[in-house]
């Protein structure tokens, strides 16, 4: 009777541990179909004979995606498993590029080489030492995180596992950057990238999430989801909300500003976007709505972390605030 009992909790608790572990993993399993389908399967009642076989290979592809993603999880990042990193850049120097870049690719890494840890990744800016030193303290040792900064670090307060990014006008500042890192950090190895200006301009954009997907190992899936993201993203980030571009604010802003100065150039861009188009196809993206499960990922999705969520006409409503309230730089709808 007694080794019946003993049998009976066995058993159960061996059930209780395949459900929780479950639970762990399912989420993240789901998020790389997310990622991984060109296209989500449709509902039935969208079902014709037209979508059948287009039904069908999404179906196949998604069959095969549990054999991809176990062989994908058991490969070792060339990096090892980049688990903290730490953007610095001082204003205007794309820095917020930077640190949406890093932010992201980390989660990409996390989600294919520990994606038990996937749920627990957040991204989050600091504004001074002190503030740096108490979230450092606080900060687990497992859990992955990326920090925003605007100043110098004290690489005594930073975590070893650390990776150190950071963001320069051109390619001399940033040899000059690299070197200082080195110096007080002690480390070339665990310097991800010196995003500057420069390059930024020569590559463009696609080039640069490129250098940031070969420091995380990101599949090339990742890599177009997030070129696609970015894409979008970019747009909104220059014509839409606080941080939007100077001259296209400068342009909205109504003709009786103090804030307006006449003798400024339009933008080049931004009048011809139909704004709530590109926040809609930005919120279609894969990455988007991938983001946008993650609770402390979410304001990632947005034109920048002082920003509101995005409803589809976010944009428009801001950009109207500025014509008709004159509001400027960092001021607005609040979070």
């Amino acid at each position: 009777m007694a080794t019946r009992k003993k049998h009976h909790r066995f058993v159960t608790k061996a059930w209780v541990g395949a459900v929780v572990a479950m639970m762990i993993l399912i989420p993240s399993f789901i998020d790389r179909i997310i990622l991984c389908s060109n296209q989500l399967p449709l509902p039935e009642k969208q079902i014709t004979n037209g979508h059948q076989n287009q039904i069908f290979k999404n179906a196949t592809r998604d069959q095969d995606l549990h054999d991809i993603v176990r062989q994908q999880t058991k490969r070792m990042s060339p990096n090892g498993l980049i688990l903290h990193a730490i953007s610095i850049g001082n204003p205007r120097s794309a820095s917020t590029l930077q640190f949406n870049a890093v932010c992201v690719s980390l989660f990409l890494h996390i989600l294919n080489f520990a994606p038990a840890l996937a749920n627990n990744t957040s991204c989050i800016f600091v504004g001074g030492l002190k503030k740096f030193k108490k979230k450092e303290k606080q900060r687990s040792k497992s859990n992955p995180q990326v920090i925003k900064m605007h100043f110098k670090p004290n690489c005594t307060e930073v975590l070893n596992d650390t990776w150190l990014f950071s963001t320069a006008r051109d390619l001399s500042d940033g040899r000059e950057e690299k070197s200082w890192l080195i110096d007080h950090c002690g480390t070339q190895e665990r310097i991800g990238y010196i995003q500057d200006l420069e390059t930024l301009s020569e590559i463009g954009l696609d080039g640069i999430l490129r250098k940031y997907g070969d420091v995380f190992s990101l599949e090339p899936h990742m890599m177009d989801a997030m070129i696609e993201y970015f894409d979008i993203w970019d747009k909104l980030r220059v014509c839409c909300g606080r941080q939007m571009s100077k001259y296209w604010r400068n342009e909205l802003l109504p003709s009786n500003s103090t804030l307006k100065v006449t003798t400024m150039k339009n933008h080049s861009l931004c009048p011809h976007l139909n704004i709530d188009d590109v926040e809609e196809r930005f919120m279609e993206t894969k990455l988007y709505r991938l983001i946008h499960r993650h609770d402390k990922l979410r304001r990632m999705n947005r034109p920048s972390l002082l920003d509101g969520d995005l409803n589809g006409q976010y944009c428009s409503d801001y950009n109207n605030k500025v014509k008709t309230q004159g509001i400027g730089f960092n001021e607005g709808r609040k979070i």
